[in-house]
């Protein structure tokens, strides 16, 4: 019953892990961008 529980825990925490890895990777590998900011509007000053 309890190694149910652990490799539960387990599965639940790596599956965490890797999606949130993944969307780092792809976030990280996106495409550049074209400069949305100034057509939308969005400034820093």
């Amino acid at each position: 019953m309890r190694y149910s529980i652990m490799l539960q825990i387990l599965t639940a925490i790596t599956l965490i892990l890797v999606s949130g890895a993944a969307l780092f990777a792809w976030i990280q590998n996106r495409p550049p961008e074209t400069n949305n900011a100034q057509e939308l509007g969005i400034s820093d000053r």
